[in-house]
């Protein structure tokens, strides 16, 4: 290999290297604060107040029971959950309408057509919303499980500090080769990209709520034009997240795993399919700063072992780029053992494959980056195309098809 190739390897992969060191000091000083952001402290009993849990599905007949299980048997006493059956092909009605009609607090809906321009969740979740007569709702995913004092705890935790909004991160139930490699990777970028100590600061810079376990006030949810505000972004919980900020509602995101276990998509197919929806409103109107992520995620995690091999096959192998490579599989594996540690298996051999993870991630990034006419989930095709913001719901205008 020419010196002077040799030279460029080597300063490129010193400043991967730097950048890796960054992330690790950036990554535990977020750490040290998170013992401000736990559920905890003493619960009050709010028995007066009425709780709507809004429960979105389809096709999830592997989970629902479960999760209306869970909801179903909620401390809080003073308690309604609404079932929204989004049209699906499996036997998620029939499973749903099996404990429902076991508890005359629930009420099952079987979901309309979904209407031109709506994502079928945010369509659920309006429907749901309309049935209801809770001064709080809550939007559960259907494959959460509840603790049993979640409500309880939570909605306490709301009234004691004053906040008309209160999301959870969950702890994820990873099944699966590709889950256990991908998604603690994924909850670490998250994690780093959206720092609670802005996301909890009403002057903060940033914005993010947990679709999966989403507590908000009866007149906060219409103030900022609930679910219709959002109707055609696939990830309605970041974007309903800015309108609370936008409008000045106050809001916290908390982390305790135990309230909430969110079952996470197993299967490669599932978790490519998952990587594409997140990533699919954040950067598709900002194409340079998307690019440019992608560029620094992929320098971070595949140039280090790029250059080992194509040094190695010259036979120009150092030191230098064996440590340098060490560092890219070393450095997100100790950055992603928090988020492996708040999983079901804790399977902590798979932070070793971080590097791996993330690569996938800023491939599915990529992929949505260069854009396609149409995207599938849930078994709906969605036509894209961009459009200007309007009113709060911004991002991508999606069409069912």
């Amino acid at each position: 290999m020419p010196d002077l190739l040799l030279w460029i390897l080597a300063s490129l992969e010193l400043v991967i290297g730097l950048g890796w060191i960054f992330l690790l000091f950036y990554n535990a000083r977020e750490l040290s604060s998170y013992p401000n952001f736990v559920l905890e402290g003493p619960t009050t009993r709010n028995e007066e107040e009425v709780v709507t849990v809004i429960v979105p599905t389809r096709n999830e007949e592997a989970t629902i029971a479960r999760c209306l299980t869970s909801i179903a048997g909620q401390t809080h006493r003073n308690l309604e959950f609404v079932v929204v059956d989004d049209m699906s092909t499996d036997r998620t009605a029939e499973k749903a309408a099996s404990v429902v009609e076991g508890d005359g607090r629930g009420r099952m809906v079987h979901g309309e057509e979904l209407p031109e321009g709506w994502v079928g969740k945010n369509w659920a979740c309006h429907q749901g919303f309309r049935m209801s007569r809770g001064e709080w709702l809550l939007f559960v995913d259907s494959d959460s499980i509840l603790a049993r004092d979640a409500v309880e705890r939570t909605l306490s935790h709301a009234k004691r500090t004053g906040k008309d909004v209160l999301s959870v991160f969950p702890r994820g139930e990873l099944r699966g080769f590709w889950a256990k490699m991908v998604w603690p990777v994924l909850a670490s970028v998250i994690r780093l990209l959206y720092p609670l100590r802005s996301v909890n600061d009403s002057k903060g810079g940033r914005a993010v709520l947990f679709g999966a376990f989403i507590l908000i006030k009866r007149g906060a949810y219409e103030r900022i034009g609930g679910h219709e505000a959002v109707r055609g972004d696939f990830v309605e919980d970041k974007q309903m997240a800015n309108n609370l900020k936008a409008k000045g509602v106050p809001f916290e995101v908390l982390l305790d795993g135990a309230v909430l276990t969110a079952g996470l998509a197993s299967g490669l197919t599932a978790v490519w399919s998952s990587i594409k929806r997140i990533a699919s409103n954040p950067l598709r109107e900002r194409k340079l700063t998307g690019f440019g992520f992608v560029l620094a995620g992929l320098a971070l995690f595949v140039f280090p072992l790029l250059t080992l091999g194509v040094s190695a096959i010259s036979g120009t192998a150092t030191t230098f780029f064996i440590v340098a490579a060490a560092i890219s599989v070393l450095s997100p594996a100790a950055i992603v053992a928090y988020d492996v540690r708040n999983t079901t298996s804790r399977s902590y051999g798979f932070t070793l494959l971080a590097f791996a993870g993330g690569t996938m991630i800023m491939l599915g990034v990529l992929r949505q980056l260069l854009g396609g006419a149409s995207f599938t989930w849930r078994g709906r095709t969605y036509l894209t195309h961009t459009r200007k913001p309007t009113g709060f719901s911004r991002g991508m205008n999606r069409v069912g098809a």
